[in-house]
C-alpha cells in the first residue's frame, strides 16, 4: 500500500536523523512447533511491563478481559507477538482482589473501578422514579461521620441515581442538598489487568446450547459456534475442582480453577441449613431428605442438582436447586481465579506476549487508499487512571504514542468502550458521525445500538439473629477473625466463610410467561443486604450479619431498546448510556421478575425456625400484584450489558461483526468481547467469553490475512528512536474542541507534501 511505503521512509528519514536509543533484547523466544511462527531464544520474563513505546507486532489487542485476554494469550502462545493494552493496571496484589468475600469490595477499589453513570428511562419523570438517587454531601456538619445520610435502614433509600457536588462528596437517596447535579444511575466496571473479572462475582456458568444455536441462526453460520465444538472450549480453559477427573464434559488441566463452595459451611450454621431446606421445599424437592441434612454433607448434596455446568440439554431445561461454580482457587489459598492468570503465565513463560497497562487507546488507525477501508494500528495515551470514569482521575490527558499491526487489530474493551472507540474511529452511523465531523470510514448503523441487559432485583430479608458463620466477620475491618482464620487455614474447609464468594446457593425457575425451553430466572442467595448498586453499597452489604438477600435475575431479557452514543470527541470521556429499560416486552419481562420475587417469599416462608425467622424488608411485602410490578420497573438495575456492535451476516443493516468475528467493511479490524452478542446469553457473562474468545483465537490463526507492508520496518528496532519520537514523529491530537482543531502536529504533519492528501485532521490515510 502506498501509505505503508511512505510511512515506512518517513521513519527511516527520522530514524537517521536521531541518535539511537538504549534498545531491549530480553523479551525474544523460542517456539518448537511447527505450527508455531517465529523462531528465536525464549527466556523467562516479567510480566506486564509499561512500555510506553511503539512497536510493530502481529496483532493488537485493545482490552485484557474475558474477551481479550483468552485470544491474545493464545495467539502470542502460537508463536504471533501480540501487544496486549489495558487501560488499567495489575490489581491482583490487592486483598479486596484476592479474598473471594470481598468482591463488593474489590467492584469498588478504586485503582481498578470505572464508575460509569448510566440512563435507564428517556422520560425524565419515569427516571426520577428510581430511588437510587445518589448526590454529593455537603460539607456540613450536620453530616459528619455518617457513611450514609439519613435514618432508618441501611442506606436510607437503597436505589439512587447519583449527582455531584462542587466538593466531591456523594448522598443517596431523592432528596438531593441544593446544588446537586444529576450524574444518572452507577453502573461499575472493571479497568484492571483482566478486566471486570478482577472485581466480579466470580459465577462460573457455562450458557444453554441454544445461545449457541442462536449465534448460528442469526450469522447463517452454524459451524463456526456449534454448541458440541464450544463445549470443548469450556474443556480446554477449565480445571475442574470439584469433580473426579473422568467426568465428561469437563476439563481437568486449564488455565480457569472452578470450585465450589464446602458444604461444610452451611452445615456450622442452621439458619443456612434452613435456607437450603427451604429452597428444596419451595421447588418440591425435600421430601425424604430432612434427616440425613441436619447432620452430614453427603445427606446434604442430595438436596442439589449434580452439577451446574453438566454438558448437554438436560442441564439447560432442569428447574432445580444448584451450588453455583466459582472461580475461586483452592490449591492457590483460595484465591480467586481469572484470565490474569492466563495472561501473566503466557508472558512469564516467554511467549511474545507485550503487556502495555495503563494506556488507553483513543482511535484505531485507518488506510482508506486501497478497495476497502483496513485498521493497521491504534494510536493511544499513556498514564493512570486516564479515563474520566475512573474514580482516580484527575481529567489530564496522557502521553500520546501509537502501535502498529500486521495482521489485525483486536477490539475487547466491552460493550461501552467498544461502540465508543469504533465510532472516534469512524466506524458507525454515519448520521452520528457527521454529527460530530467524524469523517465517515464505514456506516454501520449497528454500532452502539441493541443494547441489552439483564433485570435485577434483591428481594432482601432481615433474620432475627445473626448468622452464626458470618456473625464475626468484620470484611477486612481489623481485626477480623474470619480473615484471620482465612489466612491461617490450609485447606477451604479450615478457612471458613471467606473461601465463598457467597454465592453458594441458586435456583432456575420457569416463569407463567416465559415463552422459551429453558428457564428465564436465576435466583442466587448472598449472605448480604444486597438491593443494588450506589456508591458505597459494598459497606452497606456487609455492615452485619443479619441479612440475607434473593437476587433475581431475569435471563435473556426481550429489551434491546437500549444505545451508547457520543458525548463528546473526547476519548477519555464516558459515552452517553442508554437502556431505555422495559421499551420492548416489559409486561412480561416485569412479570417474570415479579414471580422470582414470590419464589423467594415462598422460601422465607419456609425457613424452619431452627435459629431465628426472616422477613422480608426489601420491597417489603407491602408490595403485591401492581404496586409490586411498578416497584420493579421503578428499581430493577443490570450489570451484565451486552451486545452492542453485534454479530449478523452481511445484508442485515444493524450487523456489525460477521462470524469470523471481523467487523464488516474494514479489513484487519475484529471484536472479540460482550459486545458482539446478538442476545443476551446464559446465566453470567464470564465463562461464555473466555469460550468465544478462545474459539475466536482458533478461527483468527485459520484466516490469517495478508500482512501489511509494515515488515521492512523490522530491519531497525522501532521501539528506539520511533519510541523516543512517537509523539514528534506522528503527532498529537487535541480533544474537545471542534473537528478542525484536530490537527496533528509533529514531522508527519511536516511531511504533508511527501503524504499527500491523504492525511487529514482525524489521523493518516483517510480518502479525500
Amino acid at each position: 500500500m502506498r501509505f505503508h511505503r511512505l510511512l515506512d521512509f518517513a521513519l527511516l528519514v527520522t530514524t537517521l536523523a536521531v541518535p539511537a536509543q538504549q534498545h531491549r533484547h530480553d523479551d525474544t523466544y523460542k517456539v518448537e512447533d511447527h505450527h508455531h511462527k517465529h523462531e528465536g531464544t525464549k527466556r523467562k520474563r516479567q510480566c506486564c511491563d509499561n512500555l510506553n513505546q511503539p512497536g510493530i507486532f502481529d496483532y493488537i489487542v485493545v482490552g485484557s478481559g474475558p474477551g481479550g485476554g483468552p485470544v491474545a494469550s493464545r495467539l502470542a502462545r502460537a508463536g504471533f507477538s501480540v501487544l496486549l493494552i489495558e487501560a488499567g493496571t495489575d490489581t491482583s496484589g490487592y486483598q479486596d482482589v484476592q479474598v473471594p468475600s470481598f468482591h463488593p469490595r474489590a467492584s469498588e477499589l478504586p485503582r481498578q473501578l470505572w464508575a460509569y453513570f448510566v440512563e435507564r428511562y428517556e422520560d425524565p419523570v419515569q427516571q426520577l422514579r428510581d430511588t437510587k438517587q445518589v448526590y454529593l454531601v455537603p460539607d456540613d456538619p450536620s453530616y459528619y461521620g455518617a457513611p450514609f445520610t439519613g435514618a432508618g435502614h441501611c442506606p436510607p433509600d437503597p436505589f439512587g441515581i447519583t449527582y455531584v457536588l462542587p466538593n466531591g462528596r456523594y448522598y443517596t437517596g431523592q432528596f438531593p442538598p441544593p446544588g446537586a447535579i444529576r450524574l444518572g444511575l452507577l453502573y461499575a466496571r472493571g479497568s484492571a489487568l483482566g478486566g471486570s473479572t478482577q472485581m466480579s462475582a466470580m459465577a462460573m456458568v457455562t450458557p444453554h446450547e441454544e445461545d449457541w444455536v442462536g449465534l448460528g441462526e442469526i450469522t447463517g453460520n452454524y459451524s463456526t459456534f456449534d454448541p458440541h465444538m464450544m463445549r470443548e472450549y469450556f474443556v480446554k480453559l477449565e480445571n475442574c475442582k470439584y469433580l473426579i477427573n473422568s467426568v465428561l464434559g469437563h476439563g481437568f488441566t486449564g488455565w480457569l480453577d472452578i470450585s465450589l463452595t464446602p458444604l461444610t459451611l452451611v452445615l456450622q450454621d442452621f439458619k443456612l441449613l434452613s435456607l437450603v431446606i427451604a429452597t428444596a421445599t419451595a421447588i418440591g424437592k425435600a421430601g425424604g431428605f430432612l434427616g440425613g441434612l441436619i447432620t452430614t454433607v453427603t445427606g446434604l448434596t442430595h438436596i442439589f442438582a449434580s452439577d451446574l455446568n453438566a454438558p448437554g440439554q438436560g442441564r439447560d431445561f432442569d428447574s432445580d436447586i444448584w451450588q453455583v461454580p466459582n472461580a475461586v482457587s483452592p490449591d492457590r489459598h483460595s484465591i480467586r481465579s481469572g484470565v490474569i492468570d492466563l495472561i501473566r503465565s503466557t508472558a512469564q513463560e516467554g511467549y511474545p506476549l507485550y503487556v502495555q497497562l495503563d494506556t488507553m487507546v483513543t482511535k484505531v488507525l485507518m488506510d482508506t487508499s486501497g478497495p476497502i477501508p483496513r485498521a493497521y494500528g491504534v494510536q493511544y495515551e499513556y498514564g493512570p487512571n486516564l479515563a474520566y470514569m475512573s474514580t482516580l482521575s484527575t481529567k489530564q490527558h496522557g502521553i500520546p504514542g501509537y502501535a502498529y499491526a500486521r495482521y489485525d487489530v483486536i477490539l475487547s474493551g466491552g460493550v461501552f468502550e467498544t461502540p465508543k472507540l469504533l465510532k472516534l474511529s469512524g466506524i458507525g452511523p454515519a448520521d452520528e458521525l457527521s454529527y460530530w465531523g467524524i469523517p465517515v470510514i464505514a456506516n454501520l448503523p449497528g454500532v452502539g445500538a441493541n443494547m441489552q441487559d439483564r433485570y435485577e432485583l434483591g428481594s432482601v430479608g432481615l433474620a432475627t439473629t445473626p448468622f452464626a458463620a458470618f456473625k464475626d466477620c468484620r470484611y477486612s475491618v481489623e481485626p477480623d477473625p474470619c480473615l484471620d482464620k482465612w489466612r491461617a487455614g490450609s485447606t477451604p474447609i479450615d478457612q471458613g466463610p471467606y473461601v465463598s464468594n457467597g454465592l453458594a446457593l441458586g435456583t432456575t425457575l420457569s416463569t407463567s410467561v416465559n415463552d422459551g425451553p429453558t428457564p428465564d430466572i436465576f435466583i442466587v442467595a448472598v449472605p448480604a443486604y444486597f438491593a443494588g448498586y450506589y456508591p458505597g453499597y459494598a459497606t452497606c452489604a456487609t455492615l452485619d450479619a443479619l441479612h440475607w438477600t434473593f437476587v433475581i435475575l431475569k435471563m435473556k431479557s426481550r429489551n434491546n431498546a437500549g444505545y451508547v452514543r457520543l458525548r463528546s470527541l473526547d476519548p477519555l470521556d464516558q459515552a452517553e448510556i442508554q437502556f431505555n429499560n422495559f421499551a420492548i416486552g416489559g409486561d412480561l419481562d416485569a412479570q417474570a421478575v415479579a414471580e422470582g420475587i414470590q419464589r423467594a417469599r415462598d422460601i422465607y416462608a419456609s425457613v424452619i425456625p431452627l435459629d431465628g425467622s426472616l422477613t422480608e424488608v426489601i420491597p417489603g411485602l407491602e408490595y403485591q400484584g401492581p404496586s409490586l410490578i411498578q416497584y420493579i420497573r421503578d428499581n430493577a438495575w443490570g450489570h451484565h450489558a451486552c451486545c452492542t456492535a453485534r454479530l449478523g451476516a452481511y445484508g442485515d443493516p444493524f450487523a456489525v461483526v460477521d462470524a469470523d468475528f471481523r467487523v464488516m467493511g474494514v479489513a484487519g479490524l475484529r471484536i472479540v468481547d460482550g459486545s458482539i452478542w446478538a442476545k443476551g446469553i446464559g446465566y453470567y457473562p464470564t465463562v461464555p467469553l473466555y469460550m468465544l474468545s478462545e474459539r475466536a483465537a482458533d478461527v483468527i490463526m485459520g484466516q490469517q490475512s495478508v500482512p501489511l507492508g509494515l515488515n521492512d520496518l523490522n530491519n531497525f528496532d522501532a521501539t528506539g528512536p520511533v519510541g523516543t519520537l512517537a509523539a514528534a514523529l506522528l503527532g498529537t491530537a487535541g480533544f474537545g474542541g471542534p473537528p478542525e482543531a484536530n490537527q496533528p502536529g509533529g514531522l508527519l504533519n511536516g511531511l504533508k507534501g511527501i503524504l499527500g492528501k491523504r492525511w487529514n485532521a482525524f489521523g493518516p490515510a483517510v480518502s479525500q
